[in-house]
């Protein structure tokens, strides 16, 4: 019950409210309207204020510009005047100056030629005399060095022809010595061949190299070809290390199919060299 009666009071509040907010809003619309009005009024106000301002400002800011520009022509054909004549003024000094400047350069430059001059033909003088003496010492100097070389050139051309002298005579009295033993140990054969029935040839055998001799045939071999980095052959490496070079075949292949030598044609490299 107290809740309905609360809703009808409410109800009637706002009916009876409404014509007021209704007045409200005509009032406020009104109010609008009217400071819309002002507003445009003043703005229109404005506005036609602010052009004729705007116009004025504009013809002064003209007069301005001219009577400016008018002086600045006035100031710049002073300027340009007065300029001329300081221009003339200083070309007048310039040139006086300058021709005063080449006379003395003139005097000068003389004066240094003259001198020049004097001092070139002193220097070339002396230098002619120094010239000469330095042509005589020279000479002497040649004549004395070409002298001892003849000397020296003769007393060595004595001393080789003495030299090859004696070295004949030694090799003629070998020539002789030996020609002598040849001659004897031929008689001598012959003498054998005469008395004694010549025996059978024997056939060549390859003796076979030890199974226990190969591994130090190969590290005497290895040291053999490391010590030619140029190469060597294998009767080269067999003088080196004083056996015949059968001997070595085996240990050449064994080490170049270890990868530790190489074979190019006739001739055996260590590993990493050429």
């Amino acid at each position: 019950m107290g809740i309905a009666k609360g809703m009808k009071d409410i109800v009637q509040d706002i009916v009876s409210s409404h014509d007021v907010r209704v007045a409200e809003l005509r009032k406020s619309k009104d109010e609008v309207k009217e400071m819309l009005g002002s507003f445009h009024a003043s703005h229109k106000k404005m506005g036609t204020q602010l052009r004729g301002d705007l116009a004025q400002d504009k013809a002064k800011a003209k007069s301005k510009v001219k009577a400016m520009r008018n002086g600045f022509q006035t100031e710049h054909k002073e300027m340009r005047s007065a300029l001329r004549k300081d221009l003339a003024g200083h070309t007048q000094t310039i040139r006086g100056e300058t021709a005063k400047m080449c006379q003395e350069t003139r005097a000068t430059h003389k004066e240094m030629s003259t001198e020049l001059k004097r001092s070139l033909a002193q220097g070339v003088a002396t230098r002619k005399a120094d010239g000469k003496g330095m042509l005589g010492d020279f000479q002497r100097s040649r004549k004395q060095a070409s002298t001892q070389l003849r000397r020296a050139l003769a007393d060595c051309d004595r001393g080789i022809k003495s030299e090859v002298g004696g070295m004949r005579q030694e090799t003629k009295a070998d020539l002789k010595e030996a020609r002598t033993s040849w001659q004897g140990m031929a008689q001598a054969m012959e003498a054998k061949r005469a008395e004694v029935k010549a025996p059978p040839k024997e056939e060549k055998v390859e003796v076979p190299v030890a199974e226990e001799e190969i591994p130090d045939l190969e590290a005497k071999l290895l040291t053999a070809v490391g010590g030619h980095p140029e190469g060597i052959t294998l009767a080269g490496a067999a003088v080196d290390i004083g056996i015949t070079p059968q001997k070595l075949t085996r240990a050449a292949k064994s080490l170049v199919e270890k990868g530790k030598i190489r074979k190019e044609d006739k001739f055996y490299f260590a590993l990493g060299t050429e």
